[in-house]
């Protein structure tokens, strides 16, 4: 299964943490390596070398060729910090000439973790490089000895290690320092990378962090170089916030209070010119909580005319379809979300790293990842966000229309990613087939392809909501494409979701997860496909696990659609589990497959039976009290969706756009790593835009599917 940092909220000592840094980038000998000499270049024209000659002439810190620092017998880590503190803070003003960035010494002082849910979880650098600027801010809870001190205005942080500590390489030494920087690009959403310094009496590297992962240099003697060392530390303190890894489209202004008060994004319109939109909100409404990865990140924007937009930033794999291939083919679909525009291939991890140079397991440890920004039209808030029973079964409904559009009129999309999250309820008084709207196309694949290339992944979609058939995907018998009925079985997982787990409409009432819904979010797919297939056989008894809330209606549509899935596994199964022969198993399959308009009618009929039995609203009933899904509710230890207190009011709350994933999403498995020759030239020419989608749910006048 591919990395991803589920487990860190849950992580109470530093060395669980540093397992959980492990897991998602790789062990020591996996991460690539690079010469220093790469980022030295990057950084020379920070320091001219007779402005260097003159600041050692004039220095009382570094004599006879030595930095002053304890180097005697008994020195101890703690005896470096001050005097480190003390050559940064001599070095950055003479050199930037700025005020807005300061070493200070942050052993023992907790900077806390921001998560979500919340967590008392902190970490102590060494020292970090406070910050002040249009990308920093207050952090939102400060160590009460040394207030002002956090992540969210670190520039970077150094590391420091006595020289018989450091060892030969860096490459021990980056899961420590992998959790600063994972908190960095949390509490900092604009960051495209992280580098901090590790140092020691004698030597220092960098170890550079992206939405690929990690990479450290090789040491170099700070003593004998110590032009390169100042270069360095200027390099992780530079005013220059694209220098230091931070998206400056996104920028704020800073209350008096310190704290980000407004903000806007600079992006390109529909016709490809540059357009800077207000941020609704100074704090994206999505933040994944990850270093590798697509890192992807929401913002609700508003136009000068009052439009509001989601954007949505993410880094996808190189050998990845970009999602807006897809948004483009879907342009004026019903029940699903519509493209106004894109910029791709803003930039890619390539071009912030050097070349590596420790080998071919290295190498292949490496996949380039390219920065695309995606401007949606909004929709009403997630689907848990239902207001009424009639509410989500329409919005559910919907968005499998929606699905169906995707796979059909010759477009041919497969999503591969149904999930909880990835369904938004439409705006109020829509129509059908704009009740429900589908998100997300980031796992989607064309479903044409030759199906050798789309065989089902367990490491592909969400884990809850993923069918028993992808889940058995690592059973070598189990080889099969990933097919528009494992979407249909995940659209089951989700009615089961709401049914199991919701005993009320509003966001008042919240989710309480239910047992058997935990039971399918198990870490390994072996055990998640048993829970399900445990299930699928069994008969269902609704007093045993749907809430007293639904109505009979929506029982009768759970048990019917749980047939329809069931028979459909128990199909694929015989196929694959029998004596066929590969191609009698292929027949069968296209078979399967060729009654696809049956299967979604029989769908959306079951559907449309409840919704027309159901009334307008719920009955009035006294507000259910239930608490809300924590870490423990998990086994993935991320957070389950609940419905969000976010909204400060209902006509707000309908704005608010949807969390892309899950915390416990399965990170897209990595691809085999293009190699193709760098260039200097920057990625951002390839831009594009989208022409404004001609279906609005307020003028519509297709015919609902």
């Amino acid at each position: 299964m591919a990395a991803s940092t589920q487990n860190t909220t849950q992580a109470s000592t530093l060395a669980a943490q540093k397992q959980v840094i492990v897991a998602e980038i790789g062990k020591s000998n996996d991460i690539p390596a690079t010469t220093i000499g790469h980022f030295l270049a990057e950084y020379e024209h920070l320091a001219e070398k007779d402005k260097i000659k003159k600041f050692l002439r004039k220095t009382k810190l570094y004599k006879k060729g030595v930095w002053e620092m304890p180097r005697e017998e008994g020195t101890k880590e703690e005896n470096l910090y001050v005097p480190m503190e003390t050559i940064a803070n001599e070095i950055i003003p003479y050199f930037h000439g700025s005020s807005n960035r300061k070493a200070l010494v942050s052993s023992g002082k907790p900077l806390y973790h921001k998560e979500n849910p919340a967590t008392n979880h902190s970490s102590s650098p060494d020292l970090v490089i406070q910050a002040n600027g249009p990308s920093f801010e207050f952090p939102h809870r400060t160590p009460m000895l040394a207030p002002g001190l956090g992540y969210s205005n670190s520039a970077s942080c150094l590391e420091m290690k006595l020289d018989k500590d450091l060892g030969n390489t860096l490459a021990s030494h980056v899961p420590q320092v992998g959790i600063y920087s994972r908190q960095m690009f949390i509490q900092q959403p604009n960051r495209r990378f992280v580098r901090i310094l590790v140092i020691s009496e004698n030597r220092a590297g960098l170890v550079h962090f992206d939405r690929s992962g990690a990479q450290y240099t090789d040491l170099i003697n700070i003593n004998e170089r110590p032009g390169d060392f100042i270069r360095l530390i200027l390099g992780v303190s530079c005013p220059d916030e694209h220098l230091l890894g931070l998206d400056t489209t996104i920028q704020w202004v800073i209350g008096p209070d310190g704290r980000k008060k407004s903000g806007t994004l600079t992006t390109e319109d529909a016709d490809g010119n540059e357009i800077t939109y207000d941020l609704v909100e100074p704090y994206p409404v999505f933040n994944r909580h990850s270093i590798r990865g697509r890192g992807t990140i929401c913002w609700t924007v508003r136009d000068a005319a009052g439009n509001e937009f989601l954007v949505k930033d993410s880094w996808r794999s190189e050998r990845r379809e970009s999602e807006t291939t897809f948004l483009e083919k879907a342009k004026g679909l019903q029940g699903v979300a519509q493209m106004a525009s894109f910029e791709e291939d803003r930039e890619e991890t390539a071009e912030f790293r050097g070349p590596i140079t420790n080998g071919q397991r290295a190498e292949d440890n490496f996949h380039n990842r390219r920065s695309m920004r995606v401007v949606l039209h909004c929709y009403g808030p997630p689907i848990i966000h239902f207001t009424s029973m009639k509410h989500a079964i329409s919005a559910l409904r919907d968005a499998i229309a929606g699905h169906r559009n995707l796979i059909h009129q010759d477009r041919r999309i497969l999503h591969r990613d149904i999930s909880i999250s990835n369904i938004l309820l439409g705006n109020p008084g829509a129509q059908k087939g704009l009740r429900g709207f589908l998100i997300d196309l980031d796992m989607a694949i064309f479903w044409n392809r030759d199906p050798s290339e789309i065989i089902a992944d367990c490491r592909t979609g969400t884990r809850l909501f993923q069918s028993i058939m992808v889940l058995r995907s690592f059973e070598k018998k189990f080889q099969t494409t990933h097919d528009y009925l494992d979407d249909m079985e995940s659209y089951f997982y989700v009615l089961c979701y709401l049914m199991f787990c919701f005993s009320g409409a509003g966001d008042h009432v919240k989710a309480i997860i239910a047992d058997e819904i935990k039971s399918w979010d198990d870490d390994n797919p072996k055990f998640a496909a048993a829970n399900k297939t445990s299930f699928m056989n069994r008969p269902l008894r609704a007093q045993d696990c749907v809430a007293p809330y639904w109505h009979k209606a929506c029982v009768s549509l759970l048990k019917d659609l749980k047939l329809f899935v069931a028979n459909i596994v128990r199909e694929k199964t015989e196929i694959f589990e029998g004596e066929l022969t590969e191609e009698e198993q292929e027949d069968r399959i296209e078979e399967l497959h060729g009654k696809d308009n049956d299967h979604y009618e029989k769908v959306l009929s079951l559907f449309d039976k409840a919704i027309e039995a159901l009334p307008d609203q719920d009955p009035v009933v006294e507000s259910s009290k239930a608490t809300d899904a924590t870490l423990a509710d998990s086994p993935h230890g991320g957070p389950l969706p609940t419905a969000s207190h976010a909204s400060k009011s209902a006509a707000k709350a309908k704005r608010i756009p949807v969390p892309k994933r899950s915390s416990q999403e399965l990170e897209d498995p990595e691809e085999p790593q293009v190699k193709h020759p760098r260039t200097a030239r920057s990625m951002r020419s390839k831009r594009g835009a989208a022409k404004p989608s001609p279906l609005s749910q307020s003028q519509s006048k297709s015919t609902a599917q």
